[in-house]
């Protein structure tokens, strides 16, 4: 005769099946499946940032550091930098692409994004550790590249049958210098760095900003010791020059040669070309530039 199972022990049993069930893990999710075989080479996925082409492409076993193999012989990262690609960039970077891996000609990645005035791949870049010093194998380096002049960017850029637009690349290259160059501590504190960077891109509403903020008209640039005003001088920013003069930029204020802004103001042609090349300040707008010297120097001697 079969054992009888009283009610008591048929409850606790329904009891212990149940609490066994609900305790029992879930399913894990399925793996996410593979990427699929890529439909398009390693650098022109870089180019047009096609971040699922890169990630099908490095499933492939490409080297994300390789070179393309045509004449140009550029790297991903370069692609990138070309395209403006700053998502792919930085994507290539977190898999594992080298920052400093050199393109056929011994340039880097920068170089390019100099070349282009890509100032968002330029931070990803230098955020990423780039080697700034690194020069290609005729000697330039990515300050070089972003002080060409315009004649020959736009020689260059036909050639590799690039289309650029002048303020564009003109204004993301004086972003890079400035990036290049990087902020000192002494000048953050005392609001030189924002104003001399609002000088550089005469932008006069960041000029305002700053001088709201309380950077101070007569902070010192930390290596020459030159002023705003002198700076605004040098680059004929007459609105700023204006701005700084209300906020009491001192007009007799002078650098560590003892020049002040109206000599500056005064400079010849030449002569300001020189000092912006030393400095590797890019010119654009030469005609209002000059123009904006010719002012500011009439204004400063109106108030001697």
């Amino acid at each position: 005769m079969a054992p009888r199972i009283t009610t008591c022990a048929a409850a606790t049993l329904v009891v212990l099946v149940l609490t066994a069930c609900t305790t029992q893990p879930p399913e894990p999710p399925p793996p996410p499946p593979p990427p699929a075989e890529p439909t398009m080479d390693l650098w022109t996925a870089a180019f047009e940032g096609n971040i699922a082409e890169l990630a099908a492409n490095k499933h492939a076993g490409s080297d994300l550091d390789a070179q393309s193999p045509n004449e140009i012989a550029t790297t991903a990262l370069t692609m990138a930098a070309v395209g403006g690609q700053a998502e792919a960039a930085q994507w290539l970077l977190d898999n594992g692409a080298n920052v400093n891996s050199l393109n056929g000609d011994g340039s880097t990645a920068l170089n390019a994004a100099a070349f282009l005035g890509r100032a968002g791949v330029a931070k990803v870049l230098i955020d990423g550790g780039v080697d700034t010093s690194i020069r290609s194998y005729e000697g330039a380096s990515a300050a070089d590249i972003a002080q060409l002049d315009w004649d020959t960017t736009e020689y260059i850029a036909a050639l590799l049958q690039l289309q650029v637009d002048r303020e564009t690349v003109e204004s993301g290259r004086a972003k890079i210098l400035a990036m290049i160059a990087g902020p000192s501590e002494a000048s953050t504190r005392s609001g030189y760095e924002e104003l001399a960077y609002a000088i550089l891109m005469d932008d006069a509403a960041a000029a305002k900003t700053a001088l709201g903020a309380g950077a101070d008209a007569n902070a010192r640039d930390p290596n020459i010791g030159g002023t705003p005003l002198i700076f605004a001088a040098l680059m004929g920013r007459i609105e700023i020059a204006k701005m700084l003069l209300a906020a009491g930029a001192d007009i007799n204020a002078t650098d560590n040669n003892g020049t002040n802004a109206l000599t500056v103001a005064e400079l010849d042609w030449q002569t300001t070309q020189d000092i912006a090349a030393m400095f590797q300040i890019p010119l654009t707008n030469p005609e209002a530039i000059k123009k904006g010297k010719v002012q500011i120097a009439k204004m400063l001697r109106a108030k001697m």
